[in-house]
């Protein structure tokens, strides 16, 4: 247990990092979609219940808001592992982010890891050219188009890297396509394409048809098996 628990925080820093390349019939759809609207996509807010080994630790939601030419973006992540009425480890992760024309403009993330804080902000500079991240103390420029690791949106299929919103840090990785696959909704089965996520980051994950994300799965580096299941994905039509 004791292995475990020490291994927990690195498993879960694996949740919020991944990146997909296209490489199949439904990422050429997804990939033609240039200015994912999520509102319209999604329908509302979306929600997953996390779990470990198969046993429920926590939830993970997204919502979103028209506010003015933007779309704003809130994340919150919370994970509890306990046993015998103690909390083992917990994690609580919340992302304010802000989109325009299919562009990142604004990112602010607050982590509690076990009692370990961190921070990590984004924001265009004033000469409108990529973006400024603040991680920490340290303070680097990256490139648009950058995806944080909030995973709603699709247009992260078309790229090789990404922000990784627990880290700071930007991954490189590729992507495989392991086939077609029926997924568990809240509104039945969907149809949706599954990706395996390699190079800096390893983890698996599912978009529908529409380019909304169903579902996700990672090894943790203790062995056990975390996965996000659907709760809310599918309000839209």
């Amino acid at each position: 247990m004791r292995n475990v628990l020490r291994e927990l925080p690195k498993a879960f820093t694996l949740i919020l990092a991944m990146i997909a390349l296209p490489g199949s019939s439904a990422a050429a759809r997804i990939a033609e979609i240039a200015k994912f609207d999520p509102i319209s996509a999604y329908g509302g807010p979306i929600a997953f219940d996390v779990l470990r080994n198969g046993t429920p630790v926590g939830f993970h939601t997204v919502n979103f808001e028209k506010d003015g030419r933007e779309v704003l973006v809130r994340s919150h992540m919370k994970l509890s592992l306990e046993m015998l009425f103690i909390t083992l480890y917990r994690l609580d992760y919340i992302s304010v982010s802000r989109w325009q024309d299919g562009q990142i403009t604004g990112l602010n993330v607050s982590v509690d890891d076990n009692g370990t804080p961190f921070s990590l902000s984004a924001v265009v500079p004033t000469d409108g050219v990529g973006l400024r991240v603040q991680a920490g103390a340290d303070t680097f420029f990256a490139s648009q188009p950058v995806y944080p690791t909030d995973h709603w949106n699709p247009g992260v299929l078309n790229q090789n890297r990404v922000l990784n919103t627990l880290t700071g840090r930007i991954n490189q990785v590729g992507i495989e396509q392991l086939g077609r696959e029926t997924v568990p909704t809240e509104r039945g089965s969907v149809e949706a394409t599954h990706y395996a996520y390699t190079g800096d980051l390893k983890t698996e994950v599912w978009y529908d048809d529409f380019g909304r994300w169903v579902k996700m799965r990672f090894m943790g580096t203790d062995g056990s098996t975390i996965e996000y299941r659907c709760r809310r994905c599918q309000d839209a039509p």
